[in-house]
């Protein structure tokens, strides 16, 4: 994936601890200030990587830029349906484990497609952490999921960032 892989991914790491953070220790909670240091810190890492690198060394071929279009458009789908529904079918400690659950289903055809093998793992973990999120008491399974979630992104954008340096960009 490269830099611009960890950018997205640490952004949404983020979201996932701050969701986590919220439902956990309500809008007040100290550590919601953790994901802005840590996306911060990558997007400085990626900026890095980016201006070190040569122009368009990050572009991504065509196979790829579609396997992950349509991975995020079902994603973005997926992430809907799942909310709206556990929302109004009164499961509201459910939605944060259903996110994680749509956002690893999305790293597995990036996975096998791309292909960055640490996709699929990550894949798998959001899928175990969401459904232990779903089996465990709310408001902890929300918790334990969104950040495993949030885990499993930010490990995922230090990969991307090393990869981009394994590329030579």
């Amino acid at each position: 994936m490269g830099p611009w892989g960890a950018v997205i991914m640490g952004f949404f790491g983020g979201v996932f601890f701050a969701a986590a953070c919220v439902v956990g220790g309500g809008r007040r909670d100290p550590l919601l200030v953790v994901p802005v240091v840590v996306f911060v810190v990558i997007g400085a890492m990626a900026r890095r990587r980016i201006a070190r690198g040569a122009p368009g060394g990050f572009a991504r071929d065509a196979r790829t830029r579609r396997i992950i279009r349509w991975a995020t458009i079902a994603e973005g789908v997926g992430i809907a349906v799942v909310s709206a529904g556990l929302g109004v079918s009164g499961h509201p400690f459910l939605v944060l484990p259903g996110i994680a659950a749509v956002v690893g289903l999305h790293f597995l055809p990036m996975g096998y497609g791309i292909p960055f093998r640490p996709f699929a793992v990550i894949a798998w973990l959001l899928l175990l952490a969401a459904g232990i999120g779903m089996v465990v008491r709310p408001p902890d399974g929300a918790v334990l999921a969104g950040g495993a979630a949030a885990a499993a992104l930010w490990v995922a954008a230090g990969l991307a960032l090393g990869r981009g340096a394994a590329a030579g960009g």
